[in-house]
């Protein structure tokens, strides 16, 4: 029987932080070492929604100032992961979020990326570079490029990559059904743009609901695919889909039948859920649960 070698990713960060009642920072770090300790090779850093420009824009800060608290962000998970690792005796790894553009806006344009239409390449390629240079501040270990809805601004994303060099990042499009990304074109075709780049060490979908998920890995079955196949879906449909109740435990083995091999879960999946889906792995005699520590060595 060939062993599948699975990497446990965590949950939703923003919904998980919600449903503690987020009060201060301690929170964040608090919520990463639930998900290290639950059973998470890797945690995501809260930088989704963080960028230079936001943060100058809405605390009146400098640019110097802003890079500084982009790149806290990622030193809270650092922090965590060091706790963990000194705790559960194991390697633990941080990925930090590299949301896009349309999350800056807060008008739930991730779901569709409209926005990029009146954008120019360079102008998200800028964009991205500036933010993605103050988030490497804070030292992650690779980057989680998520939640893209748009072909288009993946492509800046790689170009921006082009300027750090060395530095590794899994892709993850938000889809509105079982072929397509929110904007509309073919994940399929998501996938082939982003697999040009030897820096990208896995690709898939997040933020997406749980039912679209087997469809989108059959959409890209005929692909030649070196890289692992990642999924972190929605629990709740938030804006575009509708609820779901779906647990990681019951759909992962669909998933890793198609390919899947590192999995987490979105918005509303929390350290209990990563915990059952750790057990559950732990239970399968064909599966085995490495971290990342051979996907970072090729």
């Amino acid at each position: 029987m060939a062993t599948k070698a699975v990497v446990v990713l965590d949950g939703g960060t923003g919904t998980s932080l919600a449903d503690r009642g987020f009060k201060d920072i301690d929170a964040v770090v608090d919520l990463h070492s639930s998900f290290y300790e639950s059973g998470s090779d890797v945690v995501v850093a809260a930088t989704y929604q963080a960028s230079v420009e936001g943060y100058v824009r809405r605390f009146g800060i400098t640019e110097t100032e802003a890079e500084d608290l982009v790149a806290e962000g990622v030193k809270l998970a650092n922090q965590a992961r060091a706790q963990a690792e000194q705790k559960l005796g194991r390697k633990c790894w941080v990925a930090a979020s590299v949301g896009p553009y349309g999350a800056i806006l807060g008008d739930r344009s991730e779901y569709h990326g409209k926005y990029a239409d009146k954008m120019s390449s360079q102008e998200l390629v800028t964009w991205h570079t500036q933010r993605i240079a103050a988030i490497l501040k804070g030292g992650p270990d690779l980057l989680a490029i998520e939640t893209i809805p748009v072909v288009k601004e993946a492509e800046a994303i790689l170009e921006s990559l082009k300027n750090f060099q060395g530095v590794r990042a899994w892709f993850s499009f938000q889809c509105k059904d079982g072929a397509h990304t929110g904007h509309g074109e073919l994940f399929s075709d998501a996938v082939r743009t982003v697999l040009q780049s030897d820096d990208v060490i896995a690709v898939g979908m997040n933020c997406t609901h749980p039912d679209d998920v087997t469809p989108l890995l059959q959409s890209i079955s005929s692909l030649d695919i070196r890289v692992p196949l990642l999924v972190k879906p929605n629990r709740a449909g938030l804006y575009v889909n509708p609820t779901c109740d779906t647990t990681l435990k019951e759909m992962t083995s669909q998933w890793m039948e198609h390919g899947a091999r590192m999995i987490g879960g979105c918005c509303h999946y929390g350290p209990k859920d990563i915990a059952e889906l750790r057990h559950f792995l732990e239970t399968k005699s064909d599966v085995e649960l490495p971290g990342l520590k051979r996907i970072l060595s090729r």
